[in-house]
């Protein structure tokens, strides 16, 4: 069940010829989110050794060890792992068939989830969804803010259709296609009861003065400002970092605090009188704006309809 190792002797249609059943994937898909056979067998109401024996069933069935119980709990092995991902796959498209069946036929839509890294599309993809709105299309799309950290896991295991946000080193991994949309510029914002919103222009040194809001470590936009701040030789202080436009907004409403927006949105914002954009000059180092998708999956009308709207 490895990506690049086939167990000794599996045919390839080995889960045919092995009588894999739903339930198999349901167990490893249960045993990976308790790693607990205790908590497993009660998730699936049924008792520790009928979840042995079906564990045991499904080892059998594909020729290698899936999950190594110790002190700890049990915790999967790279084939276990392998298994779990494509167990959530299956699994989830069978719910998405569901839904599509037998919803009333008044709601019989495609269904698209969208993976949203809020601040860096937080302007893009309502315009988008007006645009599909507009256009009529019967589909449905459920959207999911959140960090790449925690977005990239459920678009690799299919719990989201897409990505919508600014690309970096996380967007590029095998089986995954990235496509640029925009390339979008930064700016530094603050209260428009800040004392830095009256100055007509902003320095590096002035900025250090007063708290940030940085973005998430590890996302494109704090890697790019992490390489402004060295090159300008500052240090910023902060104890709150957040991608979440609701909640820097709050927090620059109630604080001297100071944060990044990518200009659209602070365009949007500040035609609101709902802040100020500071006149500081920022390279053009923070990444483009884009979507991420698997490669290899064929798209669906559904999806289709909302990339062009993205697009």
């Amino acid at each position: 069940m490895s990506e690049h190792v086939k167990p000794q002797g599996l045919s390839q249609e080995w889960y045919l010829r092995g009588r894999l059943r739903l339930r198999h994937l349901k167990l490893v898909k249960v045993l990976d989110e308790t790693r607990n056979i205790g908590e497993a067998a009660q998730r699936m109401a049924t008792t520790q050794p009928a979840i042995s024996k079906m564990l045991g069933e499904l080892e059998s069935i594909v020729q290698v060890q899936l999950f190594t119980r110790t002190s700890k709990g049990t915790f999967p092995t790279p084939h276990g792992e392998s298994l779990i991902r494509h167990a959530r796959w299956i699994l989830g498209d069978l719910d998405r068939a569901g839904l599509e069946w037998f919803a009333p036929p008044e709601k019989q839509k495609a269904r698209v989830v969208l993976g949203v890294n809020s601040s860096s599309a937080a302007f893009l993809v309502p315009r988008a969804l007006l645009t599909l709105q507009a256009r009529g299309d019967a589909v449905s799309v459920v959207v999911r803010e959140g960090s790449m950290e925690a977005l990239m896991p459920q678009l690799l295991t299919r719990q989201i259709d897409l990505i919508v946000a600014r690309l970096g080193e996380a967007t590029q991994q095998p089986g995954l296609l990235s496509e640029v949309l925009s390339q979008e510029s930064m700016c530094v914002v603050c209260s428009n009861a800040h004392p830095l919103a009256s100055m007509k222009r902003c320095n590096w040194a002035a900025l250090s003065r007063y708290p940030w809001i940085l973005p998430p470590h590890g996302s494109p936009v704090r890697a790019a400002l992490d390489i402004i701040l060295l090159r300008e030789g500052v240090t910023l202080q902060s104890h709150v970092e957040s991608a979440s436009v609701i909640t820097n907004m709050v927090l620059m409403d109630n604080s001297h605090a100071l944060a990044l927006l990518p200009q659209n949105v602070a365009d949007y914002h500040r035609d609101r009188r709902a802040l100020t954009i500071l006149n500081i000059s920022l390279p053009d180092v923070f990444g483009p704006l884009g979507i991420v998708r698997h490669s290899h999956l064929e798209i669906s009308e559904g999806i289709q309809a909302v990339i062009d709207c993205l697009r």
